[in-house]
Formats: structure tokens, sequence, C-alpha cells
């Protein structure tokens, strides 16, 4: 199993591009795990949908602000797949179509 390590507060924001070179949006929110008592990255937010998670993630609880239109335009990516040989233009390994997140 290989290690990687990253400061968090550098790939935040940064642009993601897919395997193409296509750009998917920029990296809004990071999901991690403890794993055998360590703290890991389990998968990225990028996109418009992955800021509004961030920023007001529990405001989209409240019945009455569901009804406001919404962008769900957003990409979940497993941390497998993503390429930080270069940390300032973090790369998915894969090409589209990645998975869109459902539920942000």
């Amino acid at each position: 199993m290989e290690f990687h390590e990253a400061h968090v507060e550098r790939l935040l924001g940064r642009r993601v591009h897919n395997a193409d070179g296509k750009c998917l949006g920029r990296l809004e929110e990071l999901r991690a795990e403890m794993v055998d008592g360590e703290l890991v990255v389990t998968e990225i937010h990028v996109g418009p949908a992955a800021l509004a998670e961030r920023i007001a993630g529990f405001v989209t609880q409240l019945p009455f602000l569901r009804l406001l239109p919404y962008t769900r335009k957003g990409y979940c990516i497993r941390w497998e797949d993503i390429d930080l040989s270069d940390p300032r233009s973090p790369r998915t390994r894969r090409s589209l179509p990645l998975p869109r997140r459902r539920t942000f």
C-alpha cells in the first residue's frame, strides 16, 4: 500500500482536471475517515455543488430552503483516482465520465 501526504490547505480551491485535460471544477471539500487510528482522505468533492456543501451544508437541511433553486453539478472522486504528482495542478487518473455526486 502506498502512502501519500499532501497539505490540504494548499489543495483547496485548486482546479482539478481529468485525464483528458478538461477542467472539472475546483476542489472544494475532502472527506476523511479514521483507519487504524489515523485520519485518511477517502474522497474529494469538486464543482459548484461541493462549494455549496462546504459553505452551507446544514442550511439545505431546512425545509423551506430546499425549495430554492440549487445546482447539484459536481463530482465525487475517490482518493485513489487523484494524481498529485504536481499538487498545484491535481488531475484524475480517469477521463470522463466520472460519477457525479447525487446528493450533496
